[in-house]
């Protein structure tokens, strides 16, 4: 893993997708595009699918969900219908495979823009972990020797709030 620290620290155009990007794949800051300040809201993730594909790998659509979050983030959703979140969704499907090198591209809540009074899940911040949930890399470096990740201790799993998965490409 090459360590790629953001340049753009804004709650709603920074760049740390970017950098865990960079950072996950081995590279430079300016090889990967800021796909957020690049493209809209809707266009965004379909523009880092294509990226991610000239790297040899298709970006899954099987994101692994903390099963804790949803009713954090839905809090009345089962107050009249029992659910329960599939359990080969959660992270605690996660596998070597689903990574690059035993490393996965993270998400958890913004520990600088969390506020009480928003949804949660109004600023995501990215970062990388390991298999064990463990936050290896935070391309942010004012959040180096962070404690802990808003929520964490309530939805456990150091805070993650999802792990995107990669499938390598066939030759």
């Amino acid at each position: 893993m090459k360590k790629v620290y953001q340049r753009i620290m804004d709650p709603q155009r920074g760049d740390c997708f970017k950098c865990a990007i960079c950072s996950l794949f081995g590279l430079d800051y300016e090889a990967v595009p800021n796909f957020s300040e690049l493209y809209g809201s809707g266009e965004w993730f379909v523009q880092a699918y294509k990226f991610i594909e000239k790297l040899g790998y298709e970006y899954s659509a099987d994101t692994l969900w903390n099963p804790n979050v949803h009713f954090l983030e839905n809090p009345t959703d089962c107050c009249f219908n029992d659910r329960i979140v599939a359990a080969d969704k959660t992270l605690d499907a996660l596998t070597l495979e689903d990574g690059i090198d035993g490393l996965f591209l993270a998400s958890v809540y913004s520990p600088k823009y969390s506020d009480p009074n928003e949804h949660p899940m109004s600023h995501l911040h990215a970062v990388i972990c390991d298999m064990n949930f463990n936050i290896v890399f935070d391309p942010n470096p004012n959040y180096d020797g962070i404690l802990c990740y808003p929520y964490s201790k309530l939805i456990g799993y150091n805070g993650i709030r999802a792990i995107d998965t990669f499938n390598k490409l066939k030759q």
